[in-house]
């Protein structure tokens, strides 16, 4: 009898790396490596299925968009607008038109910059973000208002402004106090990534990527993992038992680097997850999310 051959029965992924005559392909199973995908998913047992469509919902112009657990935010020429979960909306400030924002939440309320202004968002209003008044033990620092940064992130009580090639770090549990004599951490290039992992901070210029390791931020110690750049605003944190096979624990980070999608696990623990098998365009920005166990990103040149 003749022995049956699966031709296709699986994918593993995309490989535009190499010659498609030369890609992975594994006669007993029929699962092989795909030279080209256009609106497919690949789930975790292989198959191969469409990729869902979409409705549209909002004719708007927007970008940078933020969920805030009931709302979201996003900004749409001069106007940083809340969306209301049946798609209405409304502009609850004036911005820079085209600057994109970084937003940083803690408790309820939702801190915003985007280089030019900076604000915090309370129930759909938007607040000015200065220096409160100090209370607290006699000290000899002179706190200032927030600078007004390009990026922002929260790391174990404290808040971290990138403004150009400088980390600027709050006092604990003060987002609004910041000692500008002391407390920042200057790197010479512009960054593109700050995102807080269990146990440190991936951060990223233009020319290359960071692991930041310590408890607190005057712990940090750095450690280079990449030599190339992390794309600005696709960065996001998911569990990390939810990606690759699972072994890790903890808080992760997922990006789109200029050589692939990478991994920035708890402790330092870097991978890139796409280096040899995926190529894909050179981005400046994107924009990237975390859903249903997958890493979603839309890249612009």
């Amino acid at each position: 009898m003749a022995k049956q051959l699966n031709l296709f029965r699986g994918a593993i992924g995309i490989n535009s790396k190499v010659d498609p005559a030369r890609i992975k392909y594994d006669p007993e199973t029929g699962v092989e490596e795909l030279a080209a995908g256009v609106n497919i998913d690949i789930s975790s047992s292989k198959r191969v299925g469409r990729r869902k469509g979409y409705t549209l919902r909002l004719a708007k112009a927007a970008h940078s968009l933020f969920s805030c657990g009931e709302y979201c935010l996003f900004a749409s020429g001069n106007a940083l607008c809340v969306l209301e979960p049946d798609y209405t909306w409304s502009a609850i400030r004036n911005v820079t038109v085209g600057a994109r924002v970084s937003y940083a939440k803690i408790g309820t309320d939702i801190h915003y910059a985007n280089g030019y202004e900076k604000g915090i968002v309370r129930d759909r209003v938007s607040y000015a973000w200065t220096a409160a008044d100090y209370v607290g033990p006699a000290t000899t620092k002179v706190f200032s208002d927030p600078p007004i940064g390009h990026l922002l992130e929260v790391y174990n009580g404290v808040m971290l402004i990138a403004q150009g090639d400088v980390i600027w770090y709050s006092e604990s549990f003060a987002p609004s106090w910041f000692d500008l004599a002391k407390n920042y951490i200057q790197l010479g290039e512009r960054l593109t990534m700050m995102k807080a992992v269990q146990g440190g901070i991936y951060v990223s210029t233009e020319k290359e990527t960071f692991a930041y390791r310590g408890e607190t931020v005057k712990e940090l110690r750095q450690m280079k993992v990449a030599d190339y750049p992390a794309i600005e605003g696709t960065a996001v944190t998911a569990s990390a038992s939810r990606i690759g096979d699972g072994s890790v624990t903890g808080i992760a980070a997922l990006w789109a680097s200029t050589k692939g999608i990478c991994f920035g696990g708890p402790d330092g623990n870097f991978r890139n997850l796409t280096e040899r098998r995926l190529d894909y365009p050179f981005a400046r920005y994107g924009a990237g999310l975390f859903r249903d166990g997958k890493y979603i990103c839309l890249l612009k040149p």
